[in-house]
């Protein structure tokens, strides 16, 4: 286990410099295998939006969905039509769920992301914060919080469901008294 994660928050000015940072995050090199899971949050007066990259709940969805989907066509002798329709379902109900953790997050964030503003959000190992913070260049303002056992990690657990070692490590990772 790589120890004690953190969410990343970089806060953004322009959208396309948020998607830029994200596209960096998201390349292959050492930033990219220190990221557990990120996505891009834009918040609105009525609510937010995120928008995933890789380890989301909807990459989860469709991957177990796609699983269960092989299994039943096993038995039933069609696990093409089957895996198809498992990733589809399994992709609607890796939606439904994103919803309700995206408004999760959003609370948890509170103030860190201004109404108008879009942010990168990252699930990184504290030991290599410095460097992801390094590559969110274009980022007005960055800020790091700790994944205890709050209603903050609770949220933060959508953006790396599909990444088992991560999900793992935030079930386990408690610090009494943060």
């Amino acid at each position: 286990m790589p120890g004690p994660y953190q969410l990343l928050v970089g806060v953004y000015d322009a959208p396309a410099d948020a998607v830029e940072d994200l596209r960096v995050l998201s390349q292959a090199g050492p930033v990219h295998e220190a990221v557990a899971g990120a996505g891009l949050l834009h918040r609105w007066p009525h609510g937010a939006v995120l928008e995933q990259g890789g380890g989301g709940t909807l990459a989860f969805g469709a991957g177990t969905g796609a699983a269960a989907g092989v299994v039943a066509g096993v038995v039933l002798s069609v696990p093409l039509v089957a895996a198809v329709a498992g990733a589809l379902v399994g992709a609607a109900v890796g939606h439904r769920i994103s919803r309700r953790e995206v408004a999760a997050l959003d609370a948890s964030l509170g103030d860190a992301v201004p109404v108008g503003a879009t942010a990168v959000v990252a699930v990184v190992p504290e030991a290599r914060a410095e460097l992801v913070v390094a590559a969110l260049g274009r980022a007005r303002k960055v800020t790091g919080r700790v994944l205890d056992d709050g209603p903050l990690t609770q949220a933060a657990k959508g953006l790396v469901r599909g990444n088992p070692e991560a999900t793992d490590a935030l079930d386990a990772q408690h610090r009494p008294g943060w």
